[in-house]
């Protein structure tokens, strides 16, 4: 390394250079360099903690298979490629109104029922078993669009699209999974 890029890193005035003092005689200038303190005990205490919690969350999120940790939950979505002539599922909700004979579908988000899809389907097997948590759907539904009509009927749903050669073929197909009277 040059001694140009070597000052600077060290942070020192280069060798040889001399400033006259009030007496004419030659001095060296120096400049001394700060040194960083080591870290304290409860420095690296804390950052081992904060880290080994994070471990552990991660670890709990994939035994759990569950994404109520998210971003530390589960990874199952990112471990296997998706089969390219399977399926490809996906949770709707659709609302039945006063005076339309087929229900509406909803957008699934936060905008419209409250909630993002990801919640419901990493939850599915409970709402499924406990349809009156479409409740609250509604209830957001409701709160969010004051000057809609409020939705009779939540209808939790699944449409299962075939897959050929990675493409969808044919249409999807509607799944009602859960079903609620809204109160």
């Amino acid at each position: 390394m040059d001694e140009k890029k070597h000052r600077l890193l060290a942070r020192r005035e280069p060798a040889g250079t001399d400033d006259a003092d009030d007496t004419g005689a030659s001095a060296r200038r120096s400049v001394t360099v700060p040194r960083h303190r080591p870290l304290t005990r409860l420095s690296i205490g804390w950052r081992i903690g904060v880290t080994a919690v994070a471990l552990i969350i991660l670890t709990c999120g994939q035994f759990l298979n569950t994404n109520d940790f998210f971003p530390l939950g589960s990874l199952t979505q990112y471990a296997t490629a998706k089969d390219l002539d399977g399926t490809v599922n996906s949770t709707c909700i659709s609302a039945r109104f006063p005076g339309e004979d087929e229900p509406r579908r909803l957008a699934f988000n936060t905008a419209t029922v409250g909630i993002e899809r990801g919640d419901i389907e990493s939850q599915i097997d409970r709402v499924v078993s406990h349809p009156e948590l479409l409740q609250t759907l509604a209830d957001s539904y409701v709160r969010l669009h004051p000057d809609e009509p409020k939705p009779e009927e939540m209808i939790l749903c699944r449409t299962t699209t075939q897959l050929e050669n990675g493409r969808s073929v044919g249409e999807p197909t509607l799944t009602e999974l859960a079903n609620w009277e809204v109160r």
